[in-house]
Order: C-alpha cells, then sequence, then structure tokens
C-alpha cells in the first residue's frame, strides 16, 4: 500500500470539518435543502484536493511530441561525427551512430548536393577508406580526403608514390616542424671544404659542372639535397599530426609549454636518391636549411634537369701520387663514396679527355694528380714501364710493370737498376736464360772477383752495369828486374831513368754489383791472374771507363755524326828488357854483369 493515501484522507476530512458551520438545534431541513448541501460540499472537496495534488506535485503535464519535420525533396550526406585522424581508416561509428539513427547525416536540398558533385553520399564509400589528413568533426567527406584506394593505414600510406619516406628530428633541420602536410620544401648544406676549395680543380677551372647526388653543386659549396620534398605528418611519440608543430603545443596549467620538442620527427617524401645524401649529411652533422616553397597556385619552381644534354667525365676525388695505380677510392667521394663526375656542355669538352671510369681503373699515373682532375692518355705510363724500382739482377714481376698483362718482360732479369717510370728496353736485360742474383749478371765468358773499393782508383765513381778497362802503371827497375848487382852500360842508365810501364790487366770488365766498400767485377778469367797480382803488389791500377751510349760500346763504329771512328784499343807497354842484353864475364875469381843496350854499338 501506498503510504500517502492515509496521509491525503485526514487532510481532507480537516479542510471537511473547517468548511461545515456548526449545528444548531432547529428543525430539520428538507430534501431540496440537503442536495444544495450536498453538492457545495463536494464541489468544495474537489477544489481543495485538486489544490492538494497539485502542490504536492501528484499531477504531472502529458509530454509535448514535437512535429518530425519533412525530409521530402531532402538527401542524406555523411559527416564526421568525430575529428579524425590522417592514414587511420574511417569507421562506420564514425559517420553513423545508432542513437541518432538519420539524424547522424546532414539531410540537405537536392540542389544544394548536385551544386557540389565531389561529395560522397553513399556510407560504403566511405567505410574503410584511409584518411589523407586530419579531418574534424561535422564535415562532410569528397575523395580528395582519401588515399587512393587500398592504402594501407599508418605514415607509410603518406607518402606518394615513387617517394620514400624519411624521418628527420624536428631539431635537426630548423623550421621544418612547422610545416603541414603536402608543404614542399627544398633541403641545403653547406660543405665547409668545398667552399674552400672552390674554383680550384681542374675540372671547375675548365668549365665544368660538379655534380653530388646527381644534383649540381655550386661554386660557393652550397649542396642541394633535397629538391621538391613534402612533409608527411609530425609527430611526437605519443600523438600524430598533419597540421604542423603548432598542434602540439600543449600548456601546463599555469600556461607554460610543456612540448620541449624532443621528441618531435618530421615524416618527410623525398626522391629515392635523395636519401642517401641526405643520410650522410646528417652523419656529417653539417647544417641543413629547409627553404619552404610557396603554397599559391603559381608555376612550378622546379628547374628540371639541369644536367640534361651534358656530358659527364670521371674525375679524381682526391690526390694520386705519381706511378700509382687508380683505384675507386681514388675516383669516389671521400664523404659519400659516389664518383666524382663534372658535367660539360658538347663541344667545350676536349676530345683527348676519358669518358668512362673503367677507361681509368688499374692505370698508373705518370706524375702527380690533384683532386679534381679529368684524364687523357698522357697522363698514363706506356704498360712496359716500371712502377718502382727494380734491382740489378731482379726478376721482373707483373705487378712492377704499369699494365701487368704485358707479360712480354715478366720473368726477365734486369741488368742494371730501373726506376720508377722507367720504359724497359732489351738492353736492361739479361738474356732470358739469366738466373737471379749476381750470378746472373756474370757473362757467360767471364768470372767474378771482389775487390775493395779503394784498390782500383776511379771504380767508386762507377755505377752498376758500367763497362771499363783496368790499366795498371808502376816505374820499372832494372836492377830489380836483372836481380843481383849489375853493372848499367851506357845509354842504360838514361834509357830506363824515371820510366813507368803500363800494362793492360783487364779489358770490358763490368761492374756486377756494388757494396758500401765492396766492388763485385766481371772479367775474363786470363785476366784474374794479373789482376789479382797487381793489388797484392800494390801496383796502382786505374779504371779507363768506356762510352755508355748504344752505339759506342765497341771501338770502330759509328759515331753520332755519322762518321766512322776507330778507337784504338788500350795496349800495354812494350817490354822495356828486350832493348837490354846482358853480358856476364868471369876473371879467375871475379865474376861482372853489365848490361847494354842493343841500340848502342858494341
Amino acid at each position: 500500500m501506498n503510504p500517502c493515501a492515509g496521509t491525503f484522507r485526514t487532510r481532507i476530512n480537516r479542510l471537511i470539518h473547517l468548511t461545515m458551520p456548526p449545528r444548531r438545534r432547529t428543525s430539520r431541513p428538507g430534501p431540496i435543502t440537503n442536495l444544495v448541501i450536498a453538492v457545495a460540499v463536494l464541489g468544495g472537496i474537489g477544489l481543495m484536493g485538486y489544490a492538494a495534488a497539485s502542490y504536492f506535485g501528484w499531477f504531472k503535464p502529458a509530454p509535448v511530441v514535437a512535429a518530425k519535420p519533412s525530409r521530402e525533396g531532402m538527401i542524406a550526406v555523411p559527416r564526421s561525427l568525430t575529428n579524425l585522424k590522417a592514414y587511420e581508416q574511417v569507421q562506420r561509428e564514425d559517420i553513423y551512430d545508432r542513437a541518432k539513427g538519420d539524424d547522424s547525416y546532414y539531410w540537405l536540398p537536392k540542389s544544394q548536393v548536385e551544386a557540389n558533385p565531389n561529395w560522397i553520399l553513399r556510407v560504403n564509400d566511405v567505410v574503410g577508406r584511409v584518411l589523407a589528413k586530419d579531418k574534424r568533426a561535422d564535415f562532410v567527406f569528397s575523395e580528395k580526403d582519401f588515399l587512393p584506394k587500398g592504402s594501407r593505414t599508418g605514415l607509410a600510406a603518406g607518402v606518394p608514390e615513387g617517394k620514400q619516406g624519411f624521418f628527420l628530428q624536428s631539431g635537426q633541420v630548423p623550421g621544418l616542424r612547422l610545416l603541414k602536410m603536402g608543404d614542399q620544401f627544398d633541403l641545403m648544406a653547406s660543405l665547409p671544404e668545398e667552399s674552400a676549395n672552390a674554383g680550384a680543380e681542374y675540372g671547375l677551372l675548365m668549365g665544368g659542372i660538379k655534380v653530388r647526388g646527381n644534383k649540381p653543386i655550386p661554386l660557393n659549396g652550397v649542396r642541394l639535397l633535397v629538391q621538391g620534398g613534402t612533409v608527411v605528418a609530425l609527430t611526437d611519440g605519443r600523438d600524430m599530426t598533419t597540421q604542423g608543430g603548432m598542434e602540439f603545443g600543449q600548456t601546463d596549467a599555469r600556461g607554460r609549454s610543456t612540448n620541449d620538442g624532443k621528441n618531435e620527427q618530421v615524416a618527410i617524401a623525398i626522391n629515392p636518391e635523395e636519401v642517401v645524401p641526405l643520410t650522410q649529411a646528417l652523419g656529417a652533422k653539417l647544417t641543413i636549411h629547409a627553404v619552404a616553397r610557396s603554397g599559391r597556385q603559381t608555376e612550378s619552381l622546379d628547374r628540371g634537369n639541369e644536367l640534361e644534354g651534358l656530358v659527364p667525365f670521371p674525375a679524381t676525388a682526391v690526390g694520386i701520387q705519381a706511378y700509382a695505380r687508380i683505384t675507386a677510392k681514388d675516383l669516389a667521394e671521400p664523404r659519400t663514396g659516389e664518383p666524382r663526375q663534372y658535367y660539360f656542355r658538347p663541344g667545350v669538352a676536349s676530345e683527348k679527355w676519358i669518358k668512362s671510369v673503367d677507361q681509368l681503373m688499374g692505370r698508373v699515373v705518370r706524375r702527380d694528380i690533384d683532386p679534381g682532375y679529368i684524364f687523357s692518355e698522357s697522363d698514363f705510363l706506356p704498360p712496359d714501364s716500371v712502377i718502382r724500382n727494380v734491382l740489378a739482377y731482379e726478376r721482373i714481376e707483373a705487378d712492377d710493370l704499369a699494365d701487368p698483362s704485358f707479360d712480354e718482360y715478366v720473368g726477365r732479369v734486369v741488368a742494371n737498376d730501373l726506376l720508377p717510370g722507367q720504359r724497359i728496353r732489351e738492353s736492361d736485360l739479361l738474356p732470358p736464360s739469366a738466373t737471379p742474383g749476381i750470378a746472373g749478371g756474370i757473362p757467360a765468358d767471364k768470372m767474378a772477383v771482389t775487390v775493395t773499393a779503394d784498390q782500383i782508383n776511379g771504380i767508386s765513381s762507377l755505377s752498376r752495369g758500367d763497362r771499363f778497362d783496368i790499366l795498371g802503371s808502376a816505374p820499372f827497375d832494372v836492377a830489380k828486374e836483372l836481380g843481383g848487382e849489375v853493372e848499367l852500360a851506357g845509354g842504360v842508365s838514361s834509357l830506363m831513368s824515371g820510366k813507368a810501364i803500363n800494362s793492360v790487366i783487364a779489358t770490358e770488365a763490368i761492374i756486377v754489383q756494388r757494396g758500401e766498400s765492396s766492388v763485385t767485377l766481371a772479367i775474363h778469367p786470363r785476366e784474374v791472374a794479373a789482376l789479382t797480382k797487381a793489388l797484392a803488389l800494390k801496383t796502382p791500377v786505374f779504371t779507363i771507363a768506356r762510352s755508355g751510349r748504344p752505339n759506342d760500346q765497341d771501338p770502330g763504329v759509328l759515331t753520332d755524326t755519322g762518321t766512322s771512328s776507330t778507337l784504338p784499343a788500350l795496349t800495354s807497354d812494350d817490354d822495356p828488357m828486350k832493348e837490354i842484353l846482358v853480358r856476364e864475364s868471369i876473371t879467375g875469381k871475379d865474376k861482372k854483369v853489365t848490361a847494354f843496350r842493343r841500340s848502342v854499338p858494341e
């Protein structure tokens, strides 16, 4: 039972008691009078009951049902019911609320919808599509709001076809974080070493255009890293926006910024060939500047391919020492590893310049080469040149030659020292059958003798392979030659006084090897005894050097002027004893020896 019912009756009874007049002891009223009184009492009770019910709120007005607006001639247009993020799929609940029903859509006049044919009207054409940009609530959809059908969700979806996505810390390129999705920009870096050497390279002096990353490098050293890049999105690790860094301006209760930008990354879309140069520039900690392009509908700022129609030539990226073999490292930029090239207009480049890297690899330069040099054939050693010292009596190896494949001289033993850059001649080589070492340098008809350099005058001035004669010279002593006591008759003393006898000890001797204080000679076997005897007797010995010119090796050959030059061969002096006649006489026990000159009559 409802507890409120007893309370209501009590109050009604009190109201009736108060309104009724006091009883009088009179005669009883008639029926009409009783009827009037009953109607009055019941009416009063009804009014007071209504007043009490209204006072306690027991009577509520019936709800007013609004008339549903007419949608005749109207068209339902899907709209975003909440803020939507770029690169995410649109879900059905993002555009349809069951509680709202048809009120989830915009109902617009047919004429307005027909005036905007780009609006999407079918829900199924919206659900599941990936948004191309951030979209706020209460906006209709059009095809430009979405990426192409089949696109994946996530930041990679924002990278246009043919481009590659690249992530940068927002602090690495100042100002880039302020750009919005689709904004275009260029990235430029300053190369200090390029500025320092601007204009000093051969390729630049000859009018060429230096290229790095398939883009020209101006003479001031400023390098264009990215051309026509676009912003994809900005993320701070917790949230993402396509509307630029101003969306991340979080503040605390006091209005102070809570976003220090340390975790912000900018996703950009660039050409594939620009990825490596940009990575290298960031790794080298170069200062990179972002140059935003105009967002107005003007002509494109792209300069196109500035190298179109130009002819590239490979060049050195570093210095190369003389007689060094060119390697790939010599032609590649030390910082980036890409080949150094200079581009020229047709007709400007020299016809002698080499165009292909393949024609440079492994070649040996004949002199020191500076960075930025473009090669011609005259810059290289002939294939039959040596590139390092080859000592006499050593065997020539393939690596000793400018062209290792030039095997004509490989394995041959050299007769004398060869210096780097020197071409090999047959006269520089021993016979093909010669073996390496000193023994190989000794001609077949000779023998080797080692002497100290101070034993033979002038030999210290000769070099390995030099040819010479050896001449001994000593004063003639008749008494010593005759032995004992000899009486010199008339003319003998004057004939022999102060006379020196020259003798040829060796001819066609050859320096085989030189040491610090010793010299090894090759001489005829018959001359060995005479040389050792002269050295043992400390006879003054002299070297008589022969000409080193090809046509002057032997006497009796044509000279440089073409005339015959018969050089007399060295000969020893006649034996002076042939002019002396010795007589011995004995008188008793006395013996007498007398020397006479044959030309003097007795």
